[in-house]
């Protein structure tokens, strides 16, 4: 990256407010900024608006009666009615058709209700429903799965309720005989109830987490010999204050597209991200102190940059990670921030409840500042032994 010359607001201004005040003039001027926070602010709403829907909607299902009776065309009108699917009024007319329609991705779940169905419910004897589903897609398989499933279990339990009643049970004892249990999947953050909850915060602030340590860079890369220690933690404190207003952007501007807002208090929001900046800054500097600041402290710092959304829990689960890779993902800043990301977005949590992921970021911190120092003070000693090995000045060494 080309250096400008910095500028020079006033000959008393401190060299840190004066290098503060132009990296963010350069990240307003520059090209390479502009366009850096361009496309994050472009993925960043992409990926919000990605899931702005919320949940699986009006999947296409085609439903085979092969009963015709009245139990089997309520099965039918009951899935139909059910908002995740959506029976297709023209399905193909052989089963094979429907195979074929499965594996094209036009249908995502074809349903055959065979003959003898009602008849083995009122009978009590075992009724079967055949149904497949398309799993190439899991989030979409498993929702009309589990809509199917739980169809067929309502329309079970009513006939068997009738069965017990002609048995001789009274009214008021079969339902509780043969109603199935239920579970209620409108809880806040399940991604039963709206996928957006669930996955659209943990892609906005990955990009935030990306762009954080980019800017960083762009203040360590081409390192600068001579730059003096105030003036690079100048140049790094305008990396932060831009940081922490693109996340507050993140937090109050792009989410609100898919109407998602954090429950906490502003202050408990304005903590977690104000760590999860600041250590992505002591991340991305301490990399580049272990590296020397070469072109390989730059290259490690975005390979874990990209790998931390998968490695942080947010989208697998954190023990199905091997333990090799959750060693890793324990010193990457977004792993404790998507701790806390759970707590203080789904639910008004206070600044002790999140305790232990900003204990876990500060320990991070700690960890990067050892870093730095322990790189510094090597530097120091290897310059200071090429020293030690030079001839004074003006005198010359023995030619053999």
């Amino acid at each position: 990256m080309s250096r400008a010359a910095p500028s020079s607001p006033g000959p008393a201004m401190p060299t840190f407010l004066r290098a503060l005040l132009d990296q963010l003039r350069q990240m307003a001027c520059r090209r390479s900024h502009q366009v850096m926070l361009a496309l994050f602010l472009s993925a960043s709403a992409v990926s919000v608006a990605t899931y702005r829907q919320g949940a699986m909607r009006e999947l296409p299902v085609a439903v085979y009666d092969a009963d015709g009776t009245g139990l089997s065309r309520a099965v039918l009108r009951a899935i139909d009615a059910t908002p995740e699917l959506r029976v297709v009024t023209d399905p193909p007319p052989t089963l094979d058709q429907a195979r074929a329609a499965l594996v094209r991705g036009q249908l995502v779940a074809a349903v055959v209700v065979p003959d003898g169905f009602t008849a083995a419910l009122k009978r009590g004897r075992r009724a079967e429903v055949v149904v497949a589903v398309d799993y190439s897609n899991v989030l979409t398989g498993k929702t009309a799965q589990r809509a199917v499933a739980r169809v067929l279990a309502t329309v079970a339990a009513g006939a068997q309720v009738s069965l017990s009643e002609k048995l001789g049970a009274p009214s008021s004892s079969a339902l509780a005989r043969v109603m199935p249990l239920s579970a209620t999947e409108a809880l806040p953050g399940n991604p039963g109830a709206s996928y957006a909850f669930y996955a659209a915060p943990g892609f906005a602030y990955f990009f935030l987490h990306v762009l954080v340590l980019f800017l960083t860079w762009s203040v360590l890369w081409p390192p600068l010999p001579g730059r003096r220690l105030r003036e690079t933690m100048g140049r790094l404190a305008a990396c932060f204050l831009a940081g922490l207003a693109a996340a507050l952007l993140v937090t109050y501007g792009i989410l609100a597209l898919d109407g998602l807002s954090p429950a906490s208090p502003a202050p408990v929001v304005l903590a977690a991200l104000s760590a999860l900046v600041l250590c992505d800054l002591l991340f991305a500097a301490a990399l580049g102190a272990l590296f020397r600041g070469g072109l390989l402290g730059f290259q490690a710092t975005v390979l874990l940059g990209m790998l931390s959304l998968m490695l942080s829990g947010l989208t697998w689960p954190w023990d199905a990670i091997p333990a090799p890779l959750r060693a890793v993902a324990s010193a990457i800043p977004f792993t404790p921030f998507g701790r806390a990301l759970r707590m203080f977005f789904a639910g008004e949590a206070r600044l002790e409840d999140l305790a232990v992921p900003l204990g876990w970021m500060g320990a991070q911190a700690l960890a990067c500042l050892a870093v730095i120092a322990l790189a510094a003070a090597l530097e120091r000693l290897a310059a200071g032994r090429r020293t030690a090995g030079q001839p004074p000045p003006g005198v010359q060494e023995d030619l053999p």
